[in-house]
Formats: structure tokens, C-alpha cells, sequence
């Protein structure tokens, strides 16, 4: 077992962004809606310094998060400073990841036009049992 040189943040959605979901209809308890995202960040010692990170990419995972309940961007709030995604979201911070898959981790840059014909073409379709 291989340790990841890199923490996670755990987003989940707060209060906030379900009152913004039901004012829109949005179905909040669809498959997955209340489960958290999970987006890797560089390492960090003390919970200070996640918090910096989390301050430096927070505008990146506010919109993603946005986009994935609602892609109409005239409906997402105006204001997304870090004190309202704050207040959006809540937040966990992972320190260690550990690799229990034993093969090189690779990426793969997402094309977002095929990622939101992806979201549009599952939209409405039930969960998986």
C-alpha cells in the first residue's frame, strides 16, 4: 500500500445551497445529491494551512459544484466569495490518502462540453439500486 502525496477535501452541500436547489425544484434527494465531492489538494501539516489552500481553489470547486446541481449559470448566486461558499458548503478536510489499487495513478483532462452532454443525457434517470 502506497501513501498519495496529496490530502482531499471533502465538499458537502450546507443548507444553503438546498434552499437555493428547492427554490429551483431541483430534486435534492436524487442519487448522489447529498454525497460529497472529493477534491484532492496538496499536502498540508496543520488545519491552518488547509484552510489557505481551500481559500487559493475555492472559486474552481464553487463553480463545479454549481454546475453540477443546476448548469444555468443565471441561476447560481451573484456573489461567491469564499465566506459564502462558506456558507454554501461544508467542508472536511481528508490528510491522508491512502492507494490500495497498487498501479500508477494517471490523469485525464475532462473535456467539459462532453462532461455536460454527459450531465444532460443522465439527467432524470433513476439511481442505480
Amino acid at each position: 500500500m502506497a501513501v498519495v502525496n496529496r490530502c482531499a477535501v471533502g465538499i458537502y452541500p450546507a443548507q444553503k445551497l438546498l434552499d437555493w436547489a428547492l427554490a429551483l425544484e431541483l430534486d435534492i434527494d436524487a442519487g448522489g445529491a447529498r454525497e460529497p465531492c472529493l477534491y484532492l489538494i496538496p499536502d498540508y501539516d496543520t488545519e491552518e494551512e488547509a484552510e489557505e489552500i481551500l481559500e487559493e481553489v475555492y472559486e474552481t470547486i464553487f463553480e463545479a459544484e454549481l454546475d453540477f446541481w443546476h448548469r444555468d449559470t443565471g441561476t447560481w448566486p451573484a456573489e461567491r466569495t469564499y465566506p459564502v461558499f462558506r456558507k454554501w458548503f461544508e467542508v472536511r478536510f481528508y490528510p491522508l490518502i491512502q492507494d490500495l489499487v497498487g498501479e500508477e495513478i494517471t490523469t485525464t483532462e475532462v473535456d467539459e462540453e462532453f462532461i455536460g452532454e454527459l450531465r444532460t443525457a443522465l439527467e432524470g434517470q433513476e439511481p442505480r439500486p
